[in-house]
Parts: C-alpha cells; structure tokens; sequence
C-alpha cells in the first residue's frame, strides 16, 4: 500500500511540473487542489509503513488502511477518468503530451477540469479526514517506505526513482542460497570470458521489485575474482526516468574519467567514455533497467568500441522483456523469495539492537512470521 502512495506522490509531482510549465496551473483553481492532495498523500506515505506493520493485529489501523485505500482507488479513478478523455479526443494517435500525461489533458479542457477539480476537491476532504484520524493511532514516521522495506527483501515493486550504489551492508546478508548465487553468477561471467572473445556479453537478474536483485548485484560486483579479472568496474543505478547525459557523465566518473559538465553534448560524452575506457577490460553493473534503450542507445557504443574483449555486462531488471531486448545470455538468473526462515533471520537483524534481547525478539517470532507472510 505505502508503494502505490509512493509511486501516486511522485506521478502527482511529476503532473504538477507539467502544469506550471504549460501556463495552466491556476485554471479554475484546480492546480492548488492537486499540490494538496500531493501534499496530503506525501505525509501519509510517512506513516504508512508502520501503519502497515500494525494492520496485522489492530483492527481499528486495519479500518483506518482501509479508508486510505479506498481514498487511493478513488485518486486513481480520477486519472483513468483524463485518461478516457483523453482517448475520446483521439489524443493517443499523435504524440501530444495529453496522451501521455491525461491529468494535463484535462487540465486543458475548462469542461473536464471543472468535473474534475471538484472529484480532486471531494478527495482532498477526505484526505484530510483520513489525516485527522492518524493522529489517535500515535504513528511513527518511518520515513520512506521503500528505504526500510526494501532493504529485507519483502518488497514487491520498487520506487522508479531509487538510487543504488555498489557497495553493500554486509551484515543484512542472511541464508546460503545468495552465497550460491553469487558463485554461479561469477562463474557463468568468468567462463563466458573464455569462450567468447570479441562481443561484450550481456548476464541478466530478473525478479520482482525489492526482492534481492540489487543485493545480489552488489554481491557479484564485489567479488574477488570479478575484481582481479577486470581492470575497469562500473556501476550505475539506472531506473525508470534516468537521462542519456546523466547515465553517460555518471558512467565517465565511475570507469575514473574526468567529470563532464551537466551540459555536455551526448556526442562528446560518448567520446570521452570511449578514452575512458579504450584497451580496458570492463565489468558494467547496470541496475534497475526498466528499458532497453538504456543499453541500446546510450552505453552500447562506447563500450563495444573502445572496452577490451572479454568485457561483460550484468543488468538487474524486472522484466524479462527487457532481458530478450538486450541480448542477455541464456539462462537467465531468476531470484526467488527468501525462505521463512531466512526472512525471519533478516527482520531480526533490521529490528535488533544493544537495547532488545534478541530472546525477547524470538518470542515475537510468530507476529514476524505474520509480516513476511503479509508482505510476500
């Protein structure tokens, strides 16, 4: 629940910059209404995550949830309402930033923003009714949903914004089956250096969001093996809404070259990664890709140009279509949830502390139980 609210805030955010820059921001008032419900969706994320923890054995939280919910279906009827609009118009057939963004499209239509400004309305009250009754129940902010619960790998989506990095909290690392992975993964990119020469290779993690792929990635990159077979590594975070500069600048930093100014051409940046990297033997982590062209269009090039054979590429990614569009080698590796046990060991860990007697912990080893069975 605290990741759709998660994903809507940001949608929402992203909504409001578009109308501000196309000068339609206080028509008819509406604008103020959705930065509310912005707002109001923000601060509730804050307290979701240990609403959440809650909802498991309080059943005046599980009503609470459920208001929200059903305040978060209604938000999201008001975007699937632009978005039929918008494809009454026709708007679909032509690449109008309406069909992309309907909240806009409506925006820009007076009839349809007065129908829908006084649905945002109505919701915005019973936001602030949903936020009025959150102050009984004493919630803890617990900050980003995401940050906490991703870190234990009962995550099933993930934030498309997320950064990550290539170094890892060794201590979080629970159960044999990582271990495993990990080796298999060095192996398969150690052999395939062996047996092919010339094309840079391509490995893929698939799985489902927050459930071990970054870990898992970090493990492999982090290897002592993988450290002594290439003389160049990068890693780069790449998620949903990254930028060709960016990745490419970010990629010049990591492989040790000179950092380019934010306004660099795409064209120089791709010459000066391709010195960056010429004759090396490089081991590039591409984390989160939720699109091919990330590889095809912006990091392919200078790397099939300039990086030495036997160089090798390893993609996180949630989806499998993602894998077929870059050429990946068969068989993928696919990371399944952790075991209950496993899962249990982690919690703990995240939990623990000098102050908690990890004997106290054990006897709310059923309620744990309960989070990671709720929490997948």
């Amino acid at each position: 629940m605290a990741m759709v609210l998660d994903a809507f805030a940001s949608y929402v955010g992203h909504m409001l910059a578009q109308l501000a820059a196309d000068g339609v921001g206080t028509m008819l008032g509406v604008s103020g209404e959705i930065d509310k419900m912005g707002d109001k969706l923000r601060d509730l994320k804050n307290f979701l995550a240990d609403a959440d923890r809650r909802n498991i054995t309080d059943e005046t939280v599980q009503e609470w949830v459920g208001q929200l919910k059903r305040a978060m279906y209604e938000a999201t009827d008001i975007l699937d309402l632009c978005q039929l609009k918008a494809m009454e118009r026709g708007s679909c057939t032509t690449p109008d930033a309406g069909c992309f963004n309907p909240l806009l499209f409506c925006m820009r239509n007076p009839s349809h923003a007065h129908e829908i400004g006084t649905r945002i309305k109505k919701l915005n009250k019973r936001l602030d009714y949903i936020k009025e009754r959150s102050a009984a129940f004493n919630f803890v902010n617990l900050g980003s949903y995401e940050d906490h619960i991703s870190n234990v790998h009962i995550s099933h989506h993930g934030n498309p914004s997320r950064e990550t990095v290539g170094d890892f909290d060794r201590s979080a690392i629970v159960g044999d089956k990582i271990e495993e992975d990990t080796r298999a993964l060095v192996a398969q990119i150690m052999q395939m250096g062996k047996d092919v020469k010339n094309d840079i290779m391509v490995v893929a993690i698939v799985g489902i969001g927050g459930i071990g792929k970054t870990t898992l990635a970090q493990k492999v990159f982090n290897d002592e093996a993988i450290h002594g077979e290439f003389s160049k590594k990068i890693w780069l975070s790449v998620n949903q809404n990254f930028s060709d500069v960016d990745l490419l600048r970010r990629a010049i930093i990591e492989a040790g070259g000179d950092a380019q100014p934010p306004e660099s051409a795409k064209t120089s940046l791709h010459e000066t990664l391709k010195n960056t990297l010429i004759d090396h033997k490089t081991f590039l982590v591409m984390d989160d890709v939720w699109n091919r062209r990330a590889w095809d269009d912006v990091l392919k090039i200078p790397l099939v140009n300039a990086a030495a054979s036997g160089s090798r590429v390893l993609v996180t990614t949630r989806d499998e279509g993602v894998v077929r569009g870059v050429k990946a080698m068969w068989p993928y590796h696919h990371v399944d949830t952790l075991v209950p046990e496993d899962a249990w060991s982690l919690l703990k860990k995240q939990i623990c502390s000098s102050e908690i007697d990890e004997d106290h912990i054990n006897t709310l080893k059923d309620i744990g139980l309960k989070i990671i069975q709720k929490c997948g």
